[in-house]
């Protein structure tokens, strides 16, 4: 019985296949690959996770002054919330975060002075002169830092809970993140304890009388 030997040609075919194979392999490979690195990209820049509302959790009331103004007796309203409901959207939309407004109704914003009596209706509206084409921004120390916010005057504290409820600020969207500037008309009351109660739960906190120096931050 003789011995079969393999054909030159077939070795040859073998050669020139097995480089042609590999390749073809190859670019399968990356072909998926740079699909999978496009939508990575497009999920990405497209796709946004954004919370549609906010929970206050806290409210604070500080005594401030303009330097170099002469405006006195003013308190600048902030609340400190956490953002919550989020959901995933196409395409990043240009809306503050919370843009559905408040997760809990408000009842009411109250503000105490040391024996516990309501001095809220002491606060009113008051002409700070600022150019109406701009909002105010003031960089307020607060604590050990120092932080730039936008700030609006505000008419008064019923005003600021109706535009919370209504999450409506004039024509546009009422912002959690701006503070609330309020003039605290002539009186003898000091204001010493902030209350903010919505349906089933009560915030309370601390009136910060010591008088911290706002700027302009862009003046």
């Amino acid at each position: 019985m003789g011995i079969i030997l393999s054909s030159p040609n077939i070795w040859k075919s073998y050669e020139w296949n097995t480089p042609i194979i590999y390749f073809t392999k190859m670019k399968k490979v990356i072909g998926i690959s740079l699909i999978i690195a496009m939508l990575y990209v497009i999920v990405n820049i497209c796709i946004d996770r954004v919370p549609n509302n906010y929970k206050i959790i806290n409210a604070n009331l500080q005594k401030i002054r303009f330097k170099g103004k002469t405006y006195d007796n003013y308190y600048l309203l902030t609340f400190d919330v956490v953002y919550c409901n989020y959901t995933y959207e196409f395409l990043k939309v240009p809306y503050p975060p919370g843009r559905n407004g408040s997760i809990d109704s408000l009842c009411f914003i109250k503000v105490l002075d040391k024996n516990g009596d309501d001095m809220t209706n002491k606060f009113s509206q008051d002409s700070i002169q600022r150019n109406k084409e701009r909002s105010l921004y003031v960089i307020y120390p607060k604590h050990s830092d120092s932080i730039v916010i936008e700030a609006e005057v505000e008419k008064s504290v019923k005003n600021i809970i109706n535009k919370i409820n209504c999450n409506i600020d004039g024509n546009r969207m009422f912002r959690i993140e701006t503070g609330r500037i309020l003039k605290l008309r002539h009186t003898k009351m000091i204001p010493a304890s902030l209350q903010v109660e919505f349906n089933g739960r009560k915030i309370t906190s601390k009136v910060e009388n010591r008088l911290s120096t706002v700027y302009y931050a862009f003046d």
